[in-house]
């Protein structure tokens, strides 16, 4: 996938933006500069937003994502409009596509936001909004999803479309694991072996309960299923809230260090305030756009999944018709009707020339019709299907080529996504309130509240360690169910106690498949671009199990080098080598977008970055840099021959506007 052009009008900061971002392979950098409040950020917003569309709320919140000139020029103008429009390529088995999307938002008579949406696909354009009729626009809308989510899923797109500020902060405590967890499994695809192999085990627990005999024994092995079940999911809950209490350590250790040593914090936290409210009200958010398109598949299920199913179990019978009416208009066939009109222009010709004197009788028409039909080979014969006729035929091929697509499967996926958001909602809430109370309060309020949540992890990792505990006791009871009869045994039971394993095989084969290459790859980059241990690094190891995957890197004398020892720059150099590996080695080709490109770096690791990574790092790689970031005439040097354009974006502070220009900071 390559962007090559992005537009926003009446965008926030932009009212007219047009950006070519084409590149070539030898040239893979689009280098944007800004000032901080520049517009930088609203131009990776515009990209994302014209991929996967605006959530506009309402009237204000409309107005609220308008350009504020715009907004203030033509106050009360209903007739106020914001476009997003994004112009990328992308493969398609071995072959490239041109893709324009555009989407259009107004405001109605009823002051409600509506949307049109526009897909150009090298051509072919599918077009649906918010009057399009319903069940219309859920088929047009899927398959625009659809082809979004060959190129780059939203789920995945965290992944390379980043703030590199934020990529650092994944690897802080006990965040790594979980962050490499996440990305092998869903970039890499190996989630569907670990749900089957999850579905082969409950389906084998079922057959082990049907061919007990003996009731007692049967109900015995129940309970203890029913018994592990329970702990399971208290394992689910526990984690949940270990996760959050983590997710709130994470968000907070920098307040609470800086409140420790007695600093000023309040510049800080407002700014933190202000980035928590923007993540809950995005994903309330979309929690109401799931809430929508989950009713809308519910009202057009005959659509999505009946009619299908129809025309499956009559598509021989509508073949059948087809053919042997194709195979008599191949014959020459002539309507009647058609027969009729030529008997007329026949006798009106003859008549005009004189060639007959009086008008023929009804006898000498019917035999002229006769006439034709015999000279033009065709059978006069009714045949079975006479009564269907040509709009009959073009509604019978239409139906076979009905298509439709499974829109169960992407509200399902979209329903997985969002629960993981919606799990960190309540520990966002929290954070929230802590923050205003810290606002008030000052650094007192943080302490007290980060100490607090500290012995909650502790308690939690407790908990989670005794209730696993418990489970693998009872799994020493249910294995001594686990026995067939050797005279008698089920064969799908049998069956399913193999495929079990299988799934856990295939998917860490193939993750032993790409560990290797990603483990040399990670090694070469991080002895490169790691400034505190350059050429230093012996290997990288990442387990080959799924189940509980580990990451460590070591030093050419033989120690471990301790992830959480590192300082912010090192650790931020750490999760974007990890997820240069994964663009390179996942299912994906998307291009690589970072925001505050710098972030944590000293000097030196600025350099190595600079003349070892950004270069390579994707086909294209746009960076959003100040001038304090990627310095003009100290590193702008280091990446200038890899540089295929930049741009400056300008604030116009009196017109409440960004500008863009050639160069970089070219004043």
């Amino acid at each position: 996938m390559l962007i090559t052009r992005i537009i926003a009008k009446n965008f926030k900061t932009y009212r007219e933006l047009d950006l070519d971002l084409t590149v070539n392979e030898e040239q893979p950098i689009i280098l944007i500069g800004g000032e901080n409040g520049g517009g930088k950020t609203t131009l990776f917003q515009a990209i994302y937003y014209a991929l996967y569309g605006l959530k506009v709320k309402d009237f204000e919140h409309f107005n609220k994502l308008q350009n504020a000139g715009e907004r203030a020029k033509n106050e009360g103008n209903s007739s106020n409009k914001i476009e997003l429009e994004i112009h990328f390529t992308g493969k398609v088995l071995h072959n490239d596509y041109k893709y324009i999307i555009k989407r259009l938002y107004t405001i109605n008579a009823q002051n409600s936001p509506v949307e049109a949406v526009t897909l150009n696909l090298n051509g072919d354009v599918f077009q649906y909004g918010t009057a399009t009729p319903h069940a219309e626009r859920v088929k047009k809308e899927a398959e625009v999803n659809k082809i979004i989510k060959a190129n780059l899923p939203q789920e995945l797109s965290k992944y390379f479309l980043f703030d590199a500020m934020e990529a650092g902060n994944l690897l802080k405590d006990e965040y790594l694991n979980r962050v490499i967890k996440e990305n092998i499994e869903n970039v890499m695809g190996f989630n569907k072996y670990i749900q089957l192999g999850n579905a082969t085990n409950t389906l084998t627990q079922d057959y082990i309960a049907q061919s007990i005999e003996i009731e007692e024994e049967r109900n015995q092995y129940k309970n203890l299923l029913e018994e592990k079940k329970k702990i399971e999911d208290l394992i689910g809950v526990t984690n949940t809230h270990y996760e959050r209490a983590l997710s709130y350590s994470l968000s907070q250790k920098e307040f609470y260090e800086s409140a420790k040593e007695g600093k000023n914090l309040q510049a800080n936290i407002k700014e933190q305030i202000q980035l928590v409210e923007r993540k809950i009200e995005d994903i309330l958010n979309r929690e109401t756009l799931f809430i929508e398109q989950s009713e809308r598949f519910l009202n057009d299920i005959e659509i999505q999944v009946f009619i299908p199913k129809l025309i499956s179990i009559i598509q021989n019978e509508i073949e059948l018709i087809l053919a042997e009416k194709s195979q008599k208009n191949n014959n020459d066939f002539i309507e009647p009707e058609h027969i009729a009109k030529i008997s007329e222009k026949v006798i009106a010709f003859l008549k005009e020339n004189n060639l007959i004197e009086s008008e023929l009788t009804n006898e000498q028409k019917g035999l002229l019709k006769e006439y034709i039909i015999k000279k033009s080979n065709q059978d006069n014969t009714k045949a079975d299907y006479d009564f269907i006729d040509k709009n009959d035929i073009t509604n019978l091929e239409q139906l076979l080529g009905w298509s439709s697509i499974n829109q169960f499967t992407i509200i399902e996926q979209q329903k997985e996504s969002l629960e993981k958001e919606l799990a960190t909602l309540p520990n966002l809430k929290i954070q929230l309130l802590d923050l205003r109370k810290s606002d008030v309060g000052g650094g007192d309020e943080i302490i007290q509240s980060f100490e607090a949540n500290e012995l909650k992890i502790k308690e939690h990792k407790e908990t989670i360690k005794g209730y696993k505990s418990d489970i693998e006791k009872l799994d020493t009871k249910i294995k001594k169910f686990d026995l067939s009869d050797e005279e008698v045994p089920n064969p799908k039971l049998e069956l399913l106690k193999k495929l079990g394993p299988l799934f856990t095989k295939v998917s860490n084969a193939l993750l032993v498949n790409k560990k290797s290459r990603i483990e040399e790859a990670m090694k070469n980059d991080l002895n490169t671009t790691l400034v505190a241990y350059e050429n230093q690094i012996d290997r990288v190891e990442l387990s080959e199990d799924l189940s509980n995957l580990s990451f460590k890197i070591y030093h050419k004398a033989g120690n471990e080098i301790y992830l959480e020892e590192l300082n912010a720059a090192s650790k931020q150099i750490i999760i974007q080598v990890l997820l240069k590996s994964l663009h390179y080695f996942g299912d994906y080709n998307p291009p690589v977008m970072i925001d505050t490109v710098m972030g944590y770096l000293d000097e030196s690791s600025r350099a190595s970055l600079l003349e070892n990574y950004f270069p390579k790092l994707s086909h294209q790689t746009i960076l959003l840099s100040t001038d304090s970031e990627i310095r003009k005439h100290i590193d702008l040097e280091k990446i200038e021959n890899f540089i295929a354009k930049k741009f400056t974006l300008v604030r116009d502070k009196e017109n409440q506007l960004t500008e863009v220009v050639e160069g970089y900071f070219p004043n």
